[in-house]
């Protein structure tokens, strides 16, 4: 299992296709692959020379597809390919992990699967196709801005007056001004959009010469993948789309997500009942949510003699331990040790820079898809927000990624067309997870709305994501994206399978679902 905050990912497959790696009148430039390492595997022990089936590439696209591409209207993607012998087609891999939303390096996965890394096993299954991971625009190879936070980090807490909104507001756009201002060419910080995006996609496929592209995505990349698959129907092929996020109103997606947090702590708390080790466990059901409230209880407390504060507690709880893959067993520890005056593991300060580094630069995408959604961008407007998810926030944790992303695109200077609605009449795989903190299960049914034809899976249990988690649920979408066969309808302690035009059962109380690995716990 992984632990990380937040991951999307991404596959396209093709049919077959003969393959040279000359690719002449196709735009594809080869370069060396050892004078190309991706990032995060610079300090990896890497054995050269490398395998003959791992190749890196750059093709040039417009930055601007409104307008023709041209010596100041064109962007470098950066990708790479792993093709094994006798391949059986194309997968367009796209693996981001951050703490939510588009961006970051991608380019390191094909080496994974091509070097037999740890991560290769992610995609267990998938075996014989190319893999080719492009590196989405503005990020590492494809065309990457040059932004400075200086040292702006991020506070556990939103606004509370409309002065200090502004300041953060003003925040924001000193940070995209760095990136207006260093970054080339110059208008790049505007064209970052998912729009944008799937058609690089789409120049990509084409230029490699397939006419139907399968799409396995994870998180924003579902998303990615439902807004190609409404652009470009006439080239999808098999979209297993997982933990599936979609934007929309403002208001419901917060809402969605303060309710799927609630969710979540309760779980943490479902959790310590079924595990002897937790250190609340003796103390029965309720145990991990009264031990929440007394340490915000404690740490507001005049008389209290520790630094953190309740805020900081909100915020580890919501950032830290029940994002991504939930940590319920480091959680329910953090909390019990808070209450006998341990307050370690709560401590923001220390986190807080890492923190503002893994999140603000989502802004780049997300606020462009996102900024059009907000109808009211005045202070009232975004006390309004708050206010309307505190009622789906019953147990008051308050902090919020959806919130804080919120925030941050009430600052962001661009905003790009928004896609409220995006018919799609593929015959798709949707899955989702009940307790899903990230993406929370709510938007998976408004994205089967959109999907008629599409079958959805929900797993039981937890964690953002099923690709990593054994069992029906996981073994659902790859055999789909292997074979082409839509899984059948079936009702499973951990996965319900739902045919197109059935009804789903309601989310399930977070006690009545079994705990554990198979639930996609760590």
């Amino acid at each position: 299992m992984r632990s990380i905050f937040f991951a999307t990912t991404f596959l396209s497959l093709g049919a077959s296709h003969v393959w040279s790696q000359s690719l002449n009148n196709t735009g594809i430039r080869w370069v060396d692959c050892a004078t190309n390492i991706p990032a995060p595997l610079k300090d990896t022990n890497l054995t050269f020379p490398l395998p003959s089936a791992l190749h890196c590439g750059r093709l040039d696209v417009p930055m601007d597809y409104s307008k023709p591409m041209s010596a100041s209207n064109n962007i470098t993607l950066g990708f790479t390919m792993f093709r094994p012998p006798n391949s059986r087609g194309l997968i367009n891999l796209q693996v981001i992990l951050t703490l939510g939303g588009p961006g970051q390096e991608v380019a390191s996965y094909s080496w994974e699967i091509a070097l037999n890394l740890s991560r290769a096993s992610w995609f267990a299954g998938l075996e014989g196709y190319d893999m080719l991971a492009i590196d989405t625009r503005g990020w590492d190879s494809s065309n990457a801005l040059n932004c400075s936070l200086g040292n702006w980090t991020l506070s556990p807490s939103f606004p509370s007056t409309e002065s200090e909104l502004k300041a953060f507001q003003a925040a924001v756009g000193v940070y995209a001004q760095s990136c207006i201002d260093s970054s080339t060419p110059a208008g790049i910080v505007q064209h970052l959009s998912s729009d944008e995006t799937v058609q690089d996609w789409d120049r990509v496929r084409a230029a490699l010469g397939y006419d139907i592209m399968h799409h396995f995505g994870i998180s924003y990349g579902t998303y990615y993948g439902a807004l190609y698959a409404h652009m470009f129907p006439e080239h999808v092929g098999r979209f297993a789309l997982d933990a599936v996020f979609t934007t929309g109103s403002n208001v419901d997606l917060i809402s969605a997500q303060y309710a799927a947090l609630d969710r979540s702590l309760v779980r943490s708390d479902a959790y310590c009942v079924n595990d002897p080790a937790c250190p609340l466990h003796s103390q029965g059901k309720g145990s991990v949510l009264q031990a929440f409230n007394t340490a915000i209880d404690l740490a507001s407390s005049n008389s209290s003699t520790t630094n953190a504060t309740a805020d900081d507690v909100r915020f580890f709880v919501a950032m830290r331990y029940l994002v991504g893959n939930p940590d319920f067993a480091t959680l329910n520890q953090a909390l019990y040790d808070a209450t006998q005056g341990n307050w370690s593991l709560l401590d923001y300060p220390p986190f807080a820079a890492t923190y503002t580094l893994s999140i603000v630069p989502i802004a780049q995408t997300y606020c462009l898809d996102y900024r059009g959604y907000i109808d009211d961008n005045t202070f009232e407007g975004y006390q309004n927000i708050l206010k309307v998810g505190a009622e789906s926030d019953p147990i008051g944790i308050k902090y919020l990624f959806f919130m804080v992303l919120h925030t941050l695109c009430t600052g962001w200077p661009y905003t790009a067309a928004s896609n409220p609605k995006m018919p799609i009449n593929a015959s798709m795989v949707l899955i989702t997870s009940d307790f899903d903190y990230n993406t929370p299960t709510e938007l998976a049914d408004l994205e089967w709305s959109q999907a008629p034809n599409s079958v959805l899976v929900v797993r039981h249990g937890d964690d953002h994501g099923s690709y990593d988690v054994p069992g029906p649920a996981r073994s659902a979408f790859i055999d789909f994206l292997a074979t082409g066969n839509l899984p059948a309808a079936t009702n499973q302690t951990f996965a319900t399978i739902y045919e197109p035009g059935s009804k789903r059962a309601p989310i399930p109380d977070p006690y009545s679902v079994p705990t554990g690995p198979e639930a996609g716990d760590m």
